[in-house]
């Protein structure tokens, strides 16, 4: 694979590929963002995302954190 040069400036840079960074490169795309950067070092979801593969529990510490897991879920069906 050949790499491509990263651009100069964007309206948005996210740094991390795994699921997170993924998903936030996904929600600004649906908003109709089209400027969006996402930086990984190695491939997309080679860091730490791999290990929690099929791990979706909904129960967090807080309010916020489980209403997260659960749209997370729920975008995943």
């Amino acid at each position: 694979m050949t790499a491509k040069a990263v651009p100069t400036k964007a309206r948005a840079v996210i740094i991390g590929g795994g699921v997170s960074g993924c998903s936030v490169a996904y929600h600004l795309a649906k908003l109709g963002w089209t400027d969006i950067v996402l930086l990984e070092r190695k491939q997309l979801t080679s860091g730490t995302t791999w290990h929690a593969a099929g791990l979706i529990g909904q129960l967090r510490g807080s309010q916020n954190m489980t209403r997260l897991a659960k749209y997370s879920a729920d975008l995943y069906v």
